[in-house]
């Protein structure tokens, strides 16, 4: 009973010390995403602080250890983070699991999809219209630099994306509030029309601001991508990793025929 009650100790011990030290609020946080391909570090932003805890809680729980980075698309992302890749089972199609809970958004507007940022994934707008994000799944963007014309394309884009998004999101709104009017859907899309048009006018077509087009024509990003999803962090360190990741053959699904593997996390400060 003794020799039992002593090695019981020393388990306690021993997960004091392998404890994780408590995060300095004040200092930056930083994630450093080992894979079979290299490493990529990443620091997450303050003002995104439920994407940041979430992230935080699951690379410290080295929840990401195992799985696949699943979707590859050159000059778009880097996609991982789906609990079921950790099956590696060939020819699969990933990007269902998200660990069966969402992260509200945290969509901001001084935040946008430049070379390096870290984004959340998350199901489109017809069947999200609150943007909530797979609770574990992030992408990497690589995106590429963009000219004027290519800028312009981007902005009608975004605007469409708008415009459907607002439709999406408008529709749910009133289907909510008037059970009955759901139950009518000329006289819902009629409502719903009239309200679109109304909430575009008064919000003016979106334009890419002068700063941040000066950053897509020289750094590069994914600008059709800005308003629509979170952005709680960018990367520091390891962006080769993920020109390389993103130059891998991929198969139909835009996996990567040889698999791009997690093989660990680490949260850290300096």
């Amino acid at each position: 009973m003794m020799k039992t009650f002593w090695l019981f100790l020393l388990g306690l011990v021993g997960l004091v010390s392998c404890a994780e030290k408590p995060l300095d609020p004040n200092k930056p946080v930083y994630v450093t995403v080992k894979t079979t391909m290299g490493d990529v570090t990443v620091v997450l932003y303050d003002d995104t602080p439920l994407h940041k805890e979430n992230f935080i809680r699951l690379c410290q729980a080295n929840a990401y250890e195992g799985l696949l980075f699943h979707r590859v698309i050159k000059e778009f992302v880097m996609q991982g983070g789906d609990p079921e890749s950790i099956a590696h089972e060939p020819g699969v199609l990933y990007g269902d699991g998200y660990g069966g809970y969402t992260v509200p958004a945290e969509i901001l507007p001084n935040h946008f999809n430049k070379r390096g940022a870290l984004i959340d994934a998350k199901d489109i707008d017809a069947i999200n219209p609150e943007r909530a994000s797979a609770g574990t799944q992030f992408c990497f963007v690589q995106g590429k630099v963009l000219n004027d014309e290519e800028l312009a394309q981007k902005e009608a884009r975004i605007n469409e994306i708008r415009r459907n998004w607002l439709y999406y999101k408008l529709r749910k709104e009133l289907s909510q509030q008037d059970p009955a009017l759901a139950a009518d859907s000329v006289a819902l899309d009629s409502q719903v029309a009239i309200m679109l048009e109304d909430t575009l006018a008064a919000m003016g077509p979106y334009v890419i601001p002068a700063d941040r087009r000066a950053i897509y024509k020289t750094i590069g990003g994914v600008p059709h991508l800005d308003g629509s999803v979170t952005i709680f962090g960018e990367v520091v360190e390891g962006f080769d990793v993920v020109e390389k990741v993103t130059l891998m053959k991929t198969d139909k699904n835009d996996r990567p025929l040889t698999d791009v593997i997690i093989k660990g996390t680490k949260v850290f400060q300096r």
